[in-house]
């Protein structure tokens, strides 16, 4: 297992240096997710409207994503990529005083004339944190597909992913294990944890190294109206997890007062099902096929949230607390099977398709991301918090809908190109 982590003598010390940065900016991500839950509600006393603007402010990074090629081409991707990290760091640390009026925002307090400082602060955090890290991962992968052969490309990225999932899983256990201590200025505690090692990791990464301009792949984007169901199952998927485990965990919070040790504890039950799941997954896919298995998917999703939804009609206030704890931390293991929406146009697109296709697939997550939270925010502050379920049932049975009809959708389109 260890041996897994260890890259060759001749590997290029800067790849070396990257899975490093990926190790501690995924620890320092994690953690953050992990402990904002708690510290959103405990500190700042979010409403369910606050959490989803915070949520849709943070994906919004995606929008910048062109300024990282100009970024590239001014600095190496190695000294770029300690800058992030840095960056990161500083971010996870401000989050702890969120509850203040911080300085350096003074002047978009001034522009925007709010008067809730503590929502703007953690949503304009949030925003810079998801903007170094996605620009992190970028200039990380630009830098192994130029410095590695096309044969070493695929096991020098499946290291680097290892080193992220154990970032990930050493971040959630870091903060559960300080969750369940009573020590003092917790948060000021848990985020400086989490960010110093960003900070101190980044600073030491940005150490020399040959510039060299990023590669950028120019992909053209094609629409066709026989992935209509490609794309709309991509976009409520993505929905479907943002409710689940975004708002099952803040309903857990808000509602019935879990505590940051605990809250934090689903994550790491979540990432680890993921994790030790994840190749017995892909079995079921090529032995089920990628359409029963998203029958199975979504149906059993469709139970789930209708079971969220409906707890607190029959069941006292503990009982839902620790049934909806147990659905959101198994509801990870779902999530593996998501695959099987890109994997199954394979069979029906060209090869050029496929690469639109998968950055479509891409930008319609994104997208979801930015819409859905203050959607479902809104359905929590006019309704009730339970309402959130409802519409994730919805979603899931528009997509237990397709997943029947899927197969047959393609299947009669390949016919009639074949004739």
């Amino acid at each position: 297992m260890l041996a897994f982590f260890k890259f060759d003598n001749d590997t290029d010390p800067r790849i070396k240096i990257a899975a490093y940065l990926s190790f501690i900016s995924a620890f320092g991500l994690a953690g953050w997710i992990a402990a904002s839950f708690s510290f959103s509600v405990d500190v700042l006393d979010f409403s369910a409207m606050n959490f989803g603007f915070m949520l849709s402010v943070k994906e919004l990074s995606m929008i910048f994503g062109f300024l990282i090629p100009i970024l590239l081409g001014y600095i190496s991707e190695s000294r770029a990529q300690g800058v992030l990290v840095s960056l990161t760091g500083t971010a996870i640390i401000l989050t702890a005083f969120s509850n203040t009026e911080i300085v350096i925002f003074e002047w978009l307090y001034r522009i925007t004339g709010t008067s809730n400082f503590f929502v703007f602060n953690l949503a304009i955090l949030a925003f810079v944190l998801s903007l170094c890290y996605n620009y992190f991962e970028t200039s990380r992968d630009s830098l192994i597909r130029h410095s590695t052969d096309s044969q070493s490309t695929a096991v020098i990225l499946g290291k680097i992913t290892a080193y992220s999932v154990s970032g990930t899983a050493a971040g959630y256990f870091v903060v559960t294990v300080l969750g369940f201590i009573n020590i003092p200025h917790m948060y000021l505690t848990v985020y400086s944890l989490l960010g110093i090692p960003l900070i101190i990791g980044g600073l030491l990464g940005t150490k020399k190294a040959k510039p060299v301009k990023s590669i950028r792949e120019n992909i053209e984007v094609i629409i066709r109206g026989k992935f209509f169901n490609f794309y709309t199952l991509t976009f409520f998927t993505a929905s479907l997890n943002i409710i689940m485990v975004y708002f099952g965990i803040f309903l857990l919070v808000k509602v019935f007062g879990l505590s940051l040790g605990f809250a934090a504890l689903i994550f790491l039950i979540h990432s680890a099902l993921t994790f030790f799941f994840r190749h017995k997954a892909a079995d079921i896919m090529r032995s089920k096929g990628e359409d029963s298995v998203m029958k199975i998917r979504y149906g059993i999703t469709l139970l789930l949230f209708i079971a969220a939804g409906f707890l607190p009609v029959f069941l006292n206030g503990e009982a839902v607390k620790y049934i909806i704890a147990a659905i959101v931390a198994f509801y990870g293991v779902s999530t593996l099977f998501d695959n099987s929406i890109k994997s199954f146009i394979s069979y029906f697109a060209t090869q050029q398709e496929q690469r639109s296709n998968l950055l479509i697939y891409t930008r319609l997550n994104k997208t979801a991301r930015i819409l859905i939270p203050v959607l479902a925010g809104w359905l929590w502050v006019n309704y009730e918090p339970y309402s959130v379920f409802s519409l994730g049932a919805a979603f899931s049975a528009i997509c237990l809908l397709i997943s029947f009809r899927i197969y047959a959708a393609y299947k009669d389109v390949g016919a009639s190109t074949e004739q």
